[in-house]
């Protein structure tokens, strides 16, 4: 039996991290991530552009290379407050402002304030954004029912009880592989504050099994995986996409089929 149940190099659990607003807090926090080798999406207001300059707003887009930077509206206003009109706009012009420094397609998002229903949804999906994160905690570790209302695991204040529930799990059979830690980098206050979030982030650091990805990568791996072609007797796999996919084979053997390549097991 096959199952895509394993992720980039073989690993079997996933962990990403998630922050608004542009905050200058954003450098500091950046360098923590680096140190330890985990990755972050960082979700900006294009507003933080208007009293910059060219060379400002290239430098300011810099410091995030190696994450991912994802929308967050222009202006940080109420998503269904907003006519769909102004919606659109606000998405779009914050997605053109980005994409310009960034040098690669803008497609994910958070909701600004955590605001979204149906016809927000219907609106992002029209201009191209595949993902948007929610503000609401499931202290789960599963993969969303729907990209467009992504759900983290929990805020970073928050985080405590479920990275230990998520590292107590690496050596096991474990159906449930994403934690997803979100927050601002403007509430880390204090030296205090800052001294728990490397802790934090220092717990997670540096596992085998963990696969350390921008909420992009995951939305496109995941993706990825379904767009395989098996052959009935799941000795062939085509693998049209751009990237290298893993996959099980009855609990016990890992495969990679490379990107655009069709592979025979053995």
């Amino acid at each position: 039996m096959l199952q895509f149940r394993v992720f980039p190099g073989g690993k079997r659990r996933i962990v990403t991290f998630s922050y608004d607003d542009g905050s200058r807090n954003d450098v500091r926090l950046i360098e923590l991530f680096n140190k330890y080798g985990v990755k972050g999406t960082f979700h900006l207001n294009s507003r933080v552009f208007d009293d910059k300059n060219e060379d400002e707003r290239r430098a300011f887009i810099d410091r995030y290379r190696g994450h991912e930077i994802a929308c967050h509206t222009v202006h940080h206003g109420w998503p269904t407050r907003m006519p769909a009109s102004t919606l659109i706009a606000e998405t779009m012009d914050d997605r053109r402002a980005l994409e310009r420094y960034a040098g690669y397609p803008v497609v994910g998002m958070s909701y600004p304030s955590g605001d979204y229903d149906d016809r927000v949804i219907s609106a992002l999906s029209a201009c191209g954004i595949v993902y948007s994160r929610t503000t609401k905690e499931t202290f789960g570790f599963g993969f969303p029912d729907d990209w467009l209302a992504w759900h983290p695991t929990c805020h970073h204040r928050d985080a405590e009880a479920p990275t230990a529930e998520f590292l107590s799990t690496l050596d096991s059979e474990w159906k449930r592989p994403l934690l997803y830690i979100w927050g601002h980098s403007h509430e880390f206050k204090t030296e205090e504050d800052w001294a728990k979030q490397e802790k934090l982030v220092a717990s997670l650091a540096g596992h085998e099994q963990i696969w350390y990805a921008t909420n992009i990568e995951i939305y496109n791996y995941c993706e990825a995986t379904r767009r395989v072609v098996v052959s009935a007797d799941e000795k062939t796999l085509c693998n049209p996409s751009a990237l290298d996919v893993w996959v099980e084979r009855d609990k016990k053997e890992v495969f990679v089929i490379p990107a655009g390549k069709t592979v025979a097991l053995p």
